[in-house]
């Protein structure tokens, strides 16, 4: 006897009723992640010249249609190099986040930066400005060069390179010439 083969076919009719209020409710615009990573390297260039390098433990970047950032919610780590290749700088963080639109970086808690030279910015938010190549920060800061610890309770502002930090609200011992 040969096998009969049977088709059965359910057909399901659903219907189901919202209320307009309720539709129009939800929120359209969620923020969600383009990328979400961890243990990420990300190297920013231009004209195939390495600008600077980011190490970090998670890298979440967001574009919608209001905001567009990268964030760095585990901290970083930053290397940045001159048009020869050599180091110009670094900077470290527990936190951070480029916003896009602004060119701007926003670096969080346990911030320090070190330029060429070894001199040394201490504090708990700074600001990098990519467009104007200076940094800054609105709190209390300590920059160490050499033997001289300089310290303001309001910030300070300098260019990208630390080449030349003005303190804001200055305290603490300065050498100065007679």
């Amino acid at each position: 006897m040969k096998g009969i083969t049977v088709l059965l076919c359910a057909v399901m009719l659903l219907s189901c009723k919202n209320d307009l209020k309720d539709v129009y409710a939800i929120p359209l615009e969620q923020e969600y992640p383009e990328m979400n990573a961890t243990g990420m390297t990300l190297i920013y260039s231009d004209s195939a010249r390495v600008q600077y390098k980011v190490k970090t433990p998670e890298y979440i970047k967001v574009s919608n249609n209001k905001d567009k950032y990268e964030e760095f919610p585990k901290g970083i780590d930053v290397t940045s190099y001159n048009s020869d290749g050599t180091v110009m700088g670094t900077i470290r963080s527990d936190w951070a986040k480029k916003f896009e639109k602004e060119n701007t970086w926003e670096a969080k808690y346990n911030v320090v930066a070190t330029n060429s030279d070894g001199t040394r910015v201490e504090t708990e938010q700074m600001f990098w400005d990519m467009d104007e190549k200076k940094i800054y920060s609105n709190v209390y800061t300590r920059i160490i060069s050499g033997e001289r610890i300089i310290e303001g309770n309001d910030g300070f502002e300098s260019d990208q390179d630390l080449k030349n930090p003005v303190i804001k609200n200055i305290t603490g011992i300065v050498e100065v010439e007679k």
